[in-house]
């Protein structure tokens, strides 16, 4: 009897790939967010300071990883001609062995670069994809190194003793404030939704409504990084100047 579980490559006769199966189901979307787990050094460049992964993903990866693509086809391509030559009856491509030893990758994968520059109003496949992880990773790292700093925020409100859900609107409001997000994040937070199963007197925890905030803001589309990171800009740009001025005041 026929196994009823056999995917979709068991039946039409195709060996699974094995990368395919460890990314799952879409792995085009795996294989960008491994790409945005690389590392998350800070580089600084002419308009600010940025990861270098994230900076990669949104100005880099969407050129170049199709390009890789498409130098391991023609390379597959002209391999494989070989064996024409091997095979007279292959239906493989013979290629001129004049034009295989001529063959270059590197001067194919630039001008492939060069033909589909975005600057030149080209747009690459994955360049939506490669854009819209980008910022969602921007947004969990934020959560994840911010969390310190919100939390002190917190242990300055005078319910955070006795934090209860009707508290959650007033510290949402307060934390709007704190990071400058011009009420996005009092407009948008949907705390009678999101914490619909607490009754209006029931006690919570600083960690359960950060773990509920942390992922509600990896999911809208209406707050950005730049949105959010207002307040420590600000910090930024304050020290900056801070710094300036004493090493000013060391020259005079």
């Amino acid at each position: 009897m026929q196994d009823k579980h056999l995917n979709s490559h068991e039946v039409e006769g195709e060996v699974e790939d094995p990368e395919e199966k460890t990314f799952g189901d879409d792995y085009t979307t795996a294989f960008v967010k491994t790409l945005l787990r690389v590392q998350n050094n800070v580089i600084n460049l002419p308009g600010g300071r940025e990861h270098f992964d994230i900076y990669l993903a949104k100005s880099i990866y969407p050129t170049l990883v199709p390009g890789l693509e498409e130098l391991a086809r023609e390379v597959d391509r002209i391999i494989n001609s070989d064996s024409k030559l091997l095979v007279p009856d292959s239906a493989v491509e013979t290629i001129d062995a004049s034009i295989r030893e001529r063959f270059n990758p590197c001067i194919y994968l630039a001008e492939y670069l060069m033909r589909t520059n975005p600057s030149h109003g080209h747009k690459n496949e994955y360049q939506d994809i490669f854009r819209k992880y980008a910022r969602i990773e921007k947004l969990r790292r934020f959560f994840q190194m911010k969390r310190q700093r919100i939390y002190k925020h917190f242990m300055l409100q005078p319910y955070q003793g006795n934090f209860i859900r009707r508290h959650i609107k007033e510290f949402v409001h307060a934390l709007d404030e704190f990071l400058k997000t011009d009420n996005k994040l009092t407009d948008n937070f949907q705390v009678d939704k999101l914490f619909a199963f607490l009754d209006e007197n029931e006690a919570t925890t600083f960690d359960h409504f950060y773990d509920v905030l942390s992922k509600w803001a990896l999911k809208q589309e209406v707050l950005d990084y730049e949105d959010i990171a207002k307040f420590e800009d600000e910090r930024t740009r304050a020290e900056e100047i801070e710094a300036f001025k004493k090493m000013t005041d060391r020259i005079l």
